[in-house]
């Protein structure tokens, strides 16, 4: 590292001993690369006895940097500090007890850190006041350290004479701005009578002292200006300023702070460099004059492109204003303001793309550009870098050279315009076979590019173009014997020659040699004679190949390109009328995809597309060939299938397709499952006639089980479809003429017994049956997708109820509901609203597991996040019976959850079951969540369970679901028997006290 600057700025001037050291990454000591003149008189060491060495070797065994600190450059943006008393070993072998100032600054030019370390004494001395008086000089600071040694204290007074004999002005000023040190030429720059000035005096009256004698003639007439100029350059801590003494003599005074407040000023003699540069202007002010004196344009840029030299020229050419330009405006700049002047009118209406052009860098990097001005006026742009990469442009006047060229080019341009006319390729080359002129449809017949044609080239330069082009078919798969100058020789040498061009497009060419030995070359179109030749043959081949693919499109799905509907129906009369003559038997597996839906409605139908395109690349792919596969629906697949016999190939491949479907995909960079059902029927189980229906029935068999499962057709499907469909219809009357009421079963606080919350369970009360029970109808419902019309129907009717009985309660009970996917995602949100805001109680929405919650979007989410700004909490019932997990609750985040019945019959079964449902909790816990035990049925499970961390217990022990009027009767009784309670604790307590 370079510390020379510092050097001078601080660290020798300075009277503290300062070391630096360079502390590598992965070390942990810094090297010693640098110590200042204070630092060799304290300690007695001289530069080159220590630099290398490590900063730790000289302390007598204790560390500089704080024991097993890490210090990481990358993670240091501001520098570190730190302060801390060490003995460090004297050159003489003796201890010196120290203070050090240690600060941490990362090293942009090694890596690592720099240790900057500043140690001062503690000797009992250290306080001692030394003063010095020289000849014009005075040290008068009562707070400089002492040295150790005679040679330390020799070496300060060296360096403070040094400083008085130095030939500029140097001086010290305490933290209030009054003058502590002085050196002889300071004195005489304000005084010729070096008694004038003494410590203590202030920067005010030391420049009066130079006012007073003349010192600073640039004052005079204006001496309590200047006077105030320079005070407030002090105030203002002003780093430097320069000042003009007389005779065209230039100084630069520097100011410095030092960490003490001290204030040191010097002054340079800048006096050569200020005469330098004065120079440097009027050679500059000679070259803009040389550069004025030329006419047209001329500009320098640096290599940023900021304006720095230019003539008169280059103004007018930019600006009506020649002030509107100055040094250091940007190119961008400059072309905005000859637009707004009108330098450019093709710029007019697209300013800003214009000036991007002009900027790009292919643009500046050209070495000349033609450019239109307005009047007509035309200038040529030369451009060129010079060595320090400055950027010149030079412009030329080529008006009257464009007008001269534009006249030539218009008499030209009448007679390719007269040629152009002319529909047919047209060619003339010179008596050399080189090109002398030609038509746009020449051009076009020869290259696909018409620039490739150029005015000069060979003749059998231009029909080689045209080979490459695949101009000429007739050369196609000869094109190295079309190209060779045999060929071409006996080509120009036919009077007349048919040619066939792509695009079936044909020409007849006519040559001919006219007197000076030019060779015309005429085309005519004769396409439309060859076409009528073959019009009938392309007809027909035309009504074909469209009588294939309507036939085609009209058995085929058009996403997939399986089989559609039709296509299934001609298949299996093909597959019955074969069963008919060879034997043998046909089965259907008729496949419906599980959750599509949900990819549909959340990812949008594109990617549900490509998740149909995938399933039936898998279904193909695992079918066999003979097999007929067949997309009848939108997630709905046919696979149709012969067996010999008795064999198990359906159920094989069914189950196949089962695991084959459910592995994930990846849409849109997002990994999705898709899954599938699927119901087997085949002959002769199932009527030949009624296989596709059977199949569809074993599907629904297999949907009503759960996801993912096979369903295979028997003859009780067929009851049992019957059954459901009677189910079906009582629903709907059911739901039309209200017949559904909420069931309460109470939830009670662990501790103590008492009821503090219910949950509302949907009850059927059917007209012939009686009260049933969610199992005997949802799955219906679900199918119908009616369930969440149930939901808001005991969900009105609980509200009411509860309202009703318990809204006049200090706490009202809370009440739960189940609620369906479907109720969650509704978006009925307004509904909800006003119907939670009807209750007085805490209102809970517990969410069965089953809705997979590992699995749920965004949108879901937002849907929970919506119902809690209502009021609403979010439970989580049945937990571990379904599939969430630890990283589902967290994203979910409910505020309880509850453990499914069948867990906490396991407290039955001894430690296991207890490890179990201890762990549970514990999660509940430590996600911070209430934790409700169902199906708690004995009172040892109830203890059991209270003491395991549930805050609250359900089940038939407390009480079984019930009607409203049950459940008044039922929070009456137990009010009772609390009462009761309580009167006979407070009476045996009484008796206690008499």
């Amino acid at each position: 590292m370079d510390f020379s600057v510092l050097t001078k700025n601080f660290i020798e001037l300075t009277g503290d001993a300062i070391a630096i050291g360079h502390l590598a990454p992965g070390t942990k000591s810094a090297c010693l690369v640098h110590v200042n003149e204070a630092f060799t008189e304290l300690f007695g060491y001289s530069s080159k006895d220590i630099l290398g060495r490590t900063m730790d070797s000289f302390h007598d065994g204790e560390t500089l940097l704080p024991p097993g600190a890490s210090f990481n450059p990358d993670t240091i943006v501001h520098r570190q500090a730190f302060l801390k008393k060490i003995s460090f070993v004297h050159f003489d072998g003796t201890p010196v007890r120290t203070s050090v100032s240690i600060i941490l600054l990362p090293n942009p030019d090694a890596g690592g850190l720099l240790v900057c370390a500043t140690y001062r004494s503690l000797a009992d001395n250290e306080q001692s006041k030394v003063t010095k008086t020289g000849t014009v000089g005075t040290v008068a600071s009562t707070e400089k350290a002492s040295y150790p040694s005679g040679e330390t204290e020799a070496s300060a007074n060296r360096l403070l004479s040094a400083i008085d004999d130095y030939s500029e002005p140097v001086a010290v000023y305490d933290k209030d701005m009054r003058l502590c040190f002085w050196n002889k030429a300071f004195a005489a720059s304000l005084t010729d009578r070096p008694n004038e000035i003494g410590s203590g005096l202030t920067v005010e009256e030391l420049l009066r002292i130079g006012l007073k004698n003349g010192k600073f003639p640039a004052a005079r007439g204006q001496e309590e200006d200047w006077l105030n100029q320079q005070l407030a350059d002090l105030s203002e801590a002003v780093p430097a300023s320069d000042v003009e003494i007389d005779r065209n003599v230039h100084q630069r005074i520097v100011r410095s702070r030092a960490h003490n407040g001290d204030l040191l000023v010097m002054r340079f003699d800048t006096t050569e460099i200020v005469r330098q540069r004065m120079a440097a202007d009027r050679v500059h002010a000679r070259l803009v004059a040389a550069l004025n004196a030329y006419p047209d344009p001329i500009v320098i840029y640096d290599k940023d492109l900021n304006l720095v030299c230019w003539n008169d020229g280059y103004a007018a050419s930019m600006t009506d204003d020649p002030a509107d330009l100055f040094e250091g405006m940007h190119l961008k700049e400059v072309l905005h303001t000859a637009i707004r002047h009108g330098r450019y009118p093709d710029a007019i209406g697209q300013e800003d793309a214009w000036v991007r052009g002009i900027m790009a860098a292919d643009a500046l990097d050209r070495d000349w550009q033609d450019v239109e001005l307005d009047g007509d006026i035309h200038h040529r742009l030369l451009r060129s870098r010079s060595s320090n990469g400055d950027y010149v442009v030079i412009r030329l006047n080529s008006t009257e050279l464009v007008r001269q060229k534009r006249a030539a080019e218009a008499t030209q341009a009448r007679l390719i315009a007269a040629l152009n006319a002319y529909p047919a390729p047209f060619v003339i080359y010179d008596a050399d076979d080189c090109l002398v002129v030609c038509n746009d449809a020449y051009r076009m017949s020869m290259a696909n590019n018409p620039d490739d044609l150029e005015v000069g080239m060979h003749r059998t330069h231009v029909a080689r173009i045209a080979i490459r082009a695949g101009k000429i078919a007739n050369a196609m798969g000869r094109e190295e014997e079309w190209m060779s100058n045999e060929h071409q020789s006996v080509d120009v040498s036919k009077p007349m020659q048919d040619l066939e061009l792509p695009g079936d497009v044909h020409h007849r060419i006519l040559r001919s040699r006219v007197e000076n030995g030019d060779l015309v070359i005429l085309r005519i179109d004769t396409t439309e004679l060859v076409r009528q030749r073959r019009a009938v043959e392309e007809y027909s081949r035309k009504l074909e190949t469209a009588n294939q693919e309507i036939t085609y499109k009209a058995l085929h799905d058009d996403l997939t390109g399986l089989g559609n509907r039709r296509f299934l129906s001609l298949k299996f009369d093909e597959m019955v009328r074969k069963r008919s003559v060879d034997g043998g038997e046909i089965a259907a597996l008729h496949i419906d995809l599980d959750r599509f839906k949900q990819i549909n409605d959340t990812m949008g139908h594109l990617a549900g597309d490509e998740v149909l395109l995938d399933i039936s690349m898998r279904i193909r792919d695992q079918a066999a060939p003979e097999d007929i596969v067949a997309r009848i629906g939108g997630d709905e697949f046919v696979v149709l299938l012969s067996v010999s016999g008795d064999g198990d190939r359906p159920e094989k491949l069914a189950n196949i397709l089962i695991a084959t479907l459910s592995r994930p995909m990846r849409i849109k960079d997002k990994v999705c499952r898709v899954g599938a059902s699927i119901g087997l029927a085949r002959t002769p189980l199932a009527e030949v006639d009624q296989l596709l229906t059977n199949s569809d029935v074993a599907l629904y068999k297999a949907k009503r089980r759960g996801r993912g499962q096979l369903g295979i057709f028997d003859r009780s499907d067929l009851e049992d479809l019957q059954h459901t469909k009677e189910v079906a219809d009582d629903l709907l009357l059911a739901i039309e003429n209200g017949d559904f009421e909420p069931f309460y079963q109470p939830q009670v606080n662990a501790v103590t017994g008492q009821v503090v919350g219910i949950e509302a369970l949907a009850r059927w009360r059917h007209p012939d049956k009686g009260v049933l029970a969610p199992a005997a109808f949802l799955s219906v419902a679900t199918d119908l997708n009616v369930a969440a019309d149930i939901d808001r129907i005991i969900f009105e009717k609980a509200i009411a109820e509860c309202e009703h009985a318990f809204g006049a309660m200090p706490h009202p009970l809370s009440l739960s509901f189940n609620v369906s996917e479907n109720r969650v995602n509704d978006g009925e949100i307004d509904a909800i609203r006003r119907q939670v805001q009807a209750y007085s109680g805490q209102i809970s929405f517990e969410l069965l597991e089953t809705i997979f919650l590992e699995e749920q979007d965004d949108e879901f989410l937002f849907r929970l996040n919506q119902l809690r700004d209502l009021g609403i909490g979010i439970e989580v019932d049945d937990f571990g019976s379904g599939r969430a997990s630890v990283v589902a609750l967290q994203r979910i985040n409910p505020e309880r959850l509850k453990i499914d019945r069948r867990l906490v019959s396991l407290v039955a079964e001894g430690s296991g079951g207890l490890r179990l449902l201890r762990s549970i909790i514990e999660i509940g816990h430590a996600l911070e969540m209430g934790v409700t035990a169902e199906g708690v049925e004995t009172r040892e499970q109830a203890e059991i369970l209270a003491k395991l961390g549930c805050d609250r217990l359900q089940g038939f022990h407390f009480a079984k679901p019930m009607a409203f009027p049950d459940l008044i009767r039922f929070l009456e009784l137990q009010r009772s028997s609390v009462a009761s309670v309580r009167d006979e604790h407070q009476a045996k307590a009484s008796s206690r006290t008499t």
